[in-house]
């Protein structure tokens, strides 16, 4: 099942990068949307030599209005994850000063940030894991108004929970 989302991502992203250069990630991050009752349906997809984004919001909602939102986010580059966190971090902070952010280094070497804006209107959980080839990210967003005690918990859950496997586009 991890491998089927993981394909499903990496086909997607294939699919629609085509007419500009976007590097075939040596990883897939699993997709955890499965393990909602939500249904997820694709809104936003970009890649270039840089990085690659794809986001998804549930069925009724889109990219413009969403009241929650998942991203999957690769940054190609060489840094740490604690040197891109810091890059990241400093984006969020000139957007919106008063930001709340945490940062939790998991076991695996991971990154579990959390943030919240009052001028981004949102609350977002966001695992960083790094591999050969960048940065792999997942993220939850939801709007603050709509913040669920038992999503959030989930989403936390399913976070945590999320793999990089090898890219099965790259053996073809």
């Amino acid at each position: 099942m991890k491998l089927k989302f993981a394909l499903l991502i990496t086909l997607y992203i294939a699919s629609t990068c085509f007419a500009k250069y976007v590097p075939t990630p040596e990883m897939a991050m699993t997709l955890p949307t499965a393990k909602d009752t939500v249904k997820w349906v694709p809104q936003h997809m970009d890649g270039s030599a840089t990085g690659i984004i794809f986001e998804l919001v549930p069925e009724g909602q889109n990219i413009n209005a969403w009241k929650e939102m998942v991203a999957q986010q690769i940054t190609f580059t060489k840094d740490s994850a604690f040197k891109h966190i810091n890059g990241w971090e400093k984006m969020i902070k000139n957007g919106d000063p008063n930001v709340e952010v945490t940062r939790m280094e998991n076991e695996d070497g991971s990154y579990l940030v959390t943030y919240t804006s009052k001028a981004f209107n949102e609350y977002s959980i966001r695992r960083f894991v790094k591999a050969s080839d960048g940065i792999y990210a997942i993220a939850y967003h939801v709007r603050l108004n709509h913040m669920d005690k038992e999503r959030i918990e989930l989403w936390n859950r399913l976070i945590n929970e999320v793999e990089l496997i090898p890219n099965p586009e790259k053996s073809r």
